[in-house]
């Protein structure tokens, strides 16, 4: 979200520049010439052919700075072939680089985003993506690579500093949010571009305005034109659209209980949800392979409440193209919220199976942890709220979707924070004391400090012996 309403002005300002002029820049179909690119080697292309020729190559570091591209290229293309954790391949590549003196400014922002010391200060990531996004914004990178720096700039901002006047005035002023939409708007002019990736530099930019309903809806309807007009044909610009239309008919219903809706409200909810729904169902009936697709039709159902066979009828859809799809098992577990369609036991029931189907991975077990984080926050009250995390069976059940998820996901050592954190609620002080050694680098933030992890350390080592949380 930009800091102050002049960007916002100017941000839409820049999407009417870019409806305007994108029939008369980009929006020939790609010539015989310039033949549309497969979604890895236009990646390849955006990364490796552009840091070959963006004048910091050196024998010293180009392995493993190529590397390291092309790894971050497989991964953006989603065709990642070593069976070595894609991320582990870039961070040392990067890392390799970096020490052999690589100055390249794509090799450094890959190194803020996968090496850099996970304990520095939150401005001290800031002032690395700035620098990042400021010296990859003065090479000959393509655009879509400055974007993606200054986007991430944009949102270090409100992580470092959060919105509006508290973001400091020298801050402000410099050029992160003119710059990001200026990237955009250059991208977009590119027709070799793969739909997807269109997409996502699309869907991005129009997550981090979720939370300003009013400059949301103005923003998708000013780009609408623009970047439908090389890619309309596209299943995903369907799907963009879908859900742009579900996003901002629940701007128009707002988060309120049902009797707090106007009658315009109710009104704007419904037609907005139907212009969703005709864009999703002609997305999947040109693409029957695409599980976002199905995804967003739980969500769909959610708003239009047809019925829950619809809702699992799309869930089956989803699980059977990727039976990793994490984001299909967060939409039923909402949908199965109290507040919608379901109840607390349906909600732990089904995060249940998420552990025990066998057919499932990824990070779907741990979606049993996300109904648990869901009920404590919304559906229990006073002491039952105070000590829900040191209730036995909430423990067992935790610990069961954690033992499915590192067995599924053993790289994923970050995640035994989380582990960990849960066994000190619980005092199970033998899984404590087994998760302490395999967190890695320690961020002391989640643990509340330094001394909170400290005491944490000190109470394990102090109950050693001590085998399980009391019942």
């Amino acid at each position: 979200m930009l800091p102050h309403l002049t960007w916002v002005g100017l941000c839409i300002a820049a999407c009417m520049t870019l409806v305007a002029c994108k029939k008369h820049v980009g929006s020939e179909t790609p010539s015989p010439e310039a033949p549309a690119l497969t979604r890895l080697d236009w990646n390849l292309k955006t990364m490796v052919n552009a840091y070959q020729k963006a004048g910091h190559t050196n024998p010293k570091w180009d392995e493993p700075a190529e590397r390291a591209l092309t790894e971050f290229a497989r991964a953006r293309s989603q065709s990642t072939v070593s069976n070595e954790a894609w991320r582990t391949i870039i961070s040392n590549n990067c890392l390799n680089a970096v020490n052999a003196g690589c100055d390249d400014p794509m090799i450094r922002y890959l190194f803020i985003r996968q090496c850099m010391d996970q304990n520095a200060s939150k401005k001290a990531f800031f002032d690395a993506y700035c620098k990042a996004a400021m010296d990859l914004e003065q090479s000959s990178y393509p655009n879509i690579r400055k974007f993606y720096a200054w986007e991430r700039t944009s949102q270090q901002v409100a992580y470092t500093y959060g919105y509006g006047t508290n973001i400091p005035g020298e801050v402000r002023r410099l050029p992160i949010w003119q710059d990001e939409q200026a990237n955009l708007q250059a991208a977009l002019s590119d027709g070799t571009m793969p739909p997807d990736e269109v997409y996502d530099i699309c869907h991005d930019f129009l997550e981090d305005w979720r939370g300003d309903p009013d400059h949301y809806d103005a923003l998708y309807h000013a780009m609408e034109g623009g970047f439908f007009e090389n890619w309309k044909k596209s299943p995903v610009m369907l799907l963009l659209k879908g859900e742009a239309y579900i996003e901002m008919a629940w701007h128009a219903r707002g988060g309120g209980y049902a009797n707090t809706v106007t009658s315009d409200g109710w009104k704007l909810f419904s037609q907005r949800l139907a212009v969703a729904e005709k864009a999703l169902t002609a997305a999947w009936e040109s693409n029957t392979n695409d599980p976002r697709i199905a995804v967003k039709m739980i969500t769909l159902e959610l708003g239009q409440g047809k019925g829950r066979d619809r809702m699992e009828l799309w869930f089956r859809r989803a699980m059977a193209l990727d039976p990793n799809d994490y984001d299909a098992c967060a939409a039923k577990v909402f949908y199965l919220e109290p507040k919608w369609y379901g109840s607390t036991q349906d909600m732990l029931a089904f995060g249940r199976e998420c552990v025990q189907n066998k057919h499932w991975g990824g990070h779907v077990p741990l979606i049993l942890r996300d109904a648990h984080v869901s009920i404590q926050r919304q559906y229990v009250e006073g002491l039952e709220k105070t000590n829900y995390w040191k209730q036995h069976e909430v423990w067992l059940d935790l610990k069961s979707a954690f033992d499915r998820f590192f067995e599924l996901n053993p790289e994923e050592i970050s995640w035994y924070h989380n582990y960990a954190w849960y066994a000190y609620q619980a005092g199970d002080w033998a899984a404590l004391n087994t998760s302490i050694p395999k967190l890695g680098p320690v961020n002391y933030d989640f643990f509340g400090g330094k001394d909170e992890f400290e005491k944490m350390v000190a109470q394990a080592k102090e109950h050693a012996g001590q085998t399980k949380a009391k019942e």
